[in-house]
């Protein structure tokens, strides 16, 4: 029942059977990047849909309220404990940026990923949702990062900036909005021309509860 308006870089999530429906009320174009769970989803042949009993879903709640009922270090009194994916609809750009562009600025840069920060669910600290998890990295100018590599394939979006990221020797060159995966368990690394913003987003999560996940933090 949230509205939840979007902006470049916002990263809004419509978690299992939360009813959601999208409208562009403006006279442009929209353009969003969907990242679904099917392929586990289907593996255990639990996929299931429901249709509303109308076409657009009545709104109880303005737009940013579960942010501010649950990203501001309170929670609600009364807030379920057991909720296993997050109750913040919209995780805005404009309220993440600012926390990797600090890091940065004190130094709290990864050799492989940069100023980066996980999207969490306020209620446990875990992921955002049971079977997929989002970052958000900031990489300064000339940031060449180290080769890493893990058994989640990621897919990966610039949210500002250019660079290019090698994988398995092969370089793929990004820019603002453009799109790129990296496959599970090969070997990359990140290198930015200009200060960078890439958001990535796997299934590590789901590899983790079955005890999969694998990283290696020494590749060459």
């Amino acid at each position: 029942g949230e509205k939840a308006y979007m902006s470049p870089g916002d990263f809004v999530i419509t978690a299992n059977w939360a009813p959601h429906d999208h409208g562009n009320a403006s006279d442009k174009p929209m353009l969003w990047l969907d990242v679904l769970d099917f392929p586990q989803v289907n593996f255990f042949e639990t996929s299931f849909a429901e249709q509303f009993s109308t076409a657009t879903q009545p709104t109880s709640r303005g737009d940013g309220d579960s942010l501010s009922f649950y990203g501001s270090g309170v929670l609600p009194d009364g807030a379920p404990a057991g909720l296993n994916r997050s109750p913040v609809i919209n995780y805005t750009y404009a309220r993440t940026r600012p926390i990797i562009e600090r890091m940065l600025k004190a130094g709290d840069i990864d050799k492989r990923h940069g100023a980066r920060v996980r999207y969490a669910n306020p209620i446990n600290g875990r992921s955002v949702l049971p079977t997929m998890g989002a970052y958000l990295a900031l990489f300064p100018k000339a940031f060449k990062g180290e080769p890493y590599r893990a058994t989640d394939g990621t897919i990966f979006v610039c949210a500002e900036g250019q660079g290019s990221t090698t994988v398995d020797g092969k370089v793929l060159e990004w820019g603002p909005n453009d799109v790129f995966v990296v496959p599970p368990w090969k070997h990359y690394s990140h290198r930015a021309s200009k200060e960078s913003v890439l958001f990535s987003i796997s299934d590590r999560p789901a590899q983790e509860a079955l005890g999969i996940w694998r990283e290696d933090i020494a590749a060459h």
